[in-house]
This record gives structure tokens, C-alpha cells and sequence, in this order.
């Protein structure tokens, strides 16, 4: 059982409409339903009534709110007694990151950011773009470090949660090479090639299909293998089971020692902007630290 079942399961009862409580939790209507399913199967009985509209608890639903809200009560009290024991011991920042970036870029961003304010102590955390949110939102995190595209906007009010670009980055067509060198896979030559594909609710699976459809390709990308994280696809990819359109700042090893080859041109591929989240609720000296120098730095 996850803490965020237990706040869909208050939203919900509040709002009553899936819709609207999906959207007030940040979420997708298909993965906001999905999750009070869990709850409802961890329970072992319905919580709500969907044969009215808007729906309603159902008597079990009823007895379980008051418990809900106590847990979240209880959590949140041991959550705070917890961080302030650690800030005792010197202040950690907490850093929520899609799973790309905390691997790829994270090390390089930090390590800069260092070299000036010295060593810090940084707790990071990688998920999905729609757990990095949650975690901003419910403030979980200090920071989150994240992909921008125009086609999957944020939510967030910007005078409560500002952002700083951080770097450019470019989302790319590549395959393993063939034994004589050259690219193992195309998707120039009007035939159908293997994608290995994101899955369609994550943000690089959006934007993905996004260039696929603006680029005309969509029907001849030939489904072979899904990950939602982008680390996955390019270790399948470097073995030459497919197409994968890979962010570029995470594959530059590979490109530089002819593991992966880029085969799509520049109207095939998409800019992504890196983007620095946090909530001006959070501020402590390491924190407002970090936010000042990453502020100097920004991209324009």
C-alpha cells in the first residue's frame, strides 16, 4: 500500500469526480484510476459506488476515511520529526529526478555546482516525471530536476513553484552499428524498422510519439520492446534489437565509441529542455544556496 493511494482516496471522496481529482493530484485520469484500484484490492472491497455519477463512498468507504486521514496525519508528524533530527546533523537536499537525468546529468550538474559552494549533501531520488511531480507537489523534495517539452506542460503555478533551465538536450534516433560499421537499423528507407518505444504515458514516451507523427513515421515503427526508462532502451538498443530515440546528453559514450550510431536527421528529432523545479515553501540555507548559483548559470 502507497501513501499516494491513500491522498487519491481523499481527493476523490472530496471532488467525487474522477476527472477532476486526477487533475487536482497531478496525475493521469488512466493512472489516477489504476492507483484507487490498488487501494481498493489492497482493502479487498469496493470504496466507492461508480453507479452514480458523481460517485460516492460506499459504506466501507465511509469507515475507511477517518482512518486515512489519521495515517496521512501521522506520516506527515513523523516525517517532519525525522527531517528535523536529520538537520541536526547537517543539511541534506532532497532532489527528485527522472531516471535519465539522475544518471546522466545529475553527476556533471552537481560536480559544477560544487566547485563553487563546495561539498554538499544531497539525497536524490529517481522516478517517473509523474512521481517527480507528486513528490514537488506534496513537497517531498527540495528540487526537481526534470525534462521540459511544449506538447507536455507542467501544471504548476510558477510564483509557487519557479524554474530555472538548466541545459539543452536533444531527444535522437540511433541504432547499433552492423558488423561493417554502418547503422544495423534505418527508418529513412520507407520500411518498417523495430522501435523499441517508451511507454505512452511517460513524458519521453509523449514526446516521442509526438516526433514520430510530425515525422511521418508512426506507421512504420514496428513495436518490439517497452521501458519507461530510457537507460533500459539504450542498453537494448546497443545490443541491435531496435530504434530507440534516446536523450543525447545520456548516450554520449556510446556515440563517441561507435556503440550507437544517430540515423535520424534534425526534422526526425526534438529539443528537451532541462529544468531545476523547486517550491519557495522549502528554503534553508543549502537550498537557497543552491537555487542562487543555478539561478547565475541559467540558459536563456
Amino acid at each position: 500500500m502507497e501513501l499516494a493511494w491513500l491522498e487519491d482516496f481523499l481527493a476523490l471522496s472530496s471532488l467525487r469526480i474522477f476527472s477532476r481529482a486526477a487533475e487536482a493530484r497531478n496525475v493521469s485520469q488512466p493512472a489516477f484510476t489504476r492507483r484507487i484500484k490498488n487501494l481498493e484490492y489492497w482493502i479487498g472491497t469496493p470504496l466507492f459506488d461508480r453507479s452514480v455519477h458523481p460517485v460516492r463512498l460506499t459504506p466501507a468507504g465511509e469507515v475507511f476515511k477517518p482512518t486515512a486521514h489519521e495515517v496521512i496525519k501521522s506520516l506527515s508528524i513523523a516525517k517532519e520529526e525525522a527531517r528535523d533530527l536529520a538537520s541536526r546533523h547537517g543539511e541534506i537536499i532532497d532532489i527528485v529526478a527522472l531516471h535519465t537525468l539522475a544518471i546522466s546529468y545529475y553527476p556533471v550538474w552537481i560536480s559544477e555546482i560544487e566547485r563553487s559552494l563546495g561539498a554538499l549533501k544531497v539525497r536524490i531520488n529517481a522516478e517517473n516525471f509523474s512521481s517527480c511531480v507528486e513528490s514537488l507537489l506534496s513537497d517531498s523534495s527540495d528540487f526537481m530536476l526534470c525534462y521540459q517539452h511544449s506538447i507536455v506542460p507542467t501544471t504548476f503555478d510558477d510564483d509557487r513553484y519557479p524554474s530555472i533551465k538548466l541545459a539543452e538536450d536533444r531527444l535522437i534516433a540511433v541504432s547499433a552499428p552492423d558488423a561493417a560499421g554502418n547503422p544495423k537499423h534505418t527508418i529513412n528507407s520507407g520500411g518498417n524498422f523495430p522501435y523499441l518505444a517508451y511507454t505512452a504515458e511517460s513524458l519521453l514516451g509523449r514526446v516521442t510519439s509526438y516526433v514520430l507523427e510530425k515525422s511521418n513515421l508512426t506507421e512504420y515503427a514496428e513495436f518490439r520492446y517497452e521501458n519507461s526508462v530510457s537507460e533500459a532502451l539504450k542498453a537494448a538498443c546497443v545490443e541491435g534489437l531496435g530504434v530507440a530515440w534516446l536523450p543525447s546528453i545520456g548516450i554520449k559514450n556510446e556515440l563517441k565509441d561507435g556503440r550507437l550510431i544517430r540515423i535520424s536527421s534534425y526534422d526526425q528529432e526534438t529539443s528537451l529542455s532541462v529544468k531545476l523545479h523547486r517550491s519557495i515553501e522549502r528554503s534553508r540555507t543549502e537550498i537557497e544556496r543552491l537555487w542562487a548559483l543555478s539561478s547565475s548559470k541559467k540558459l536563456n
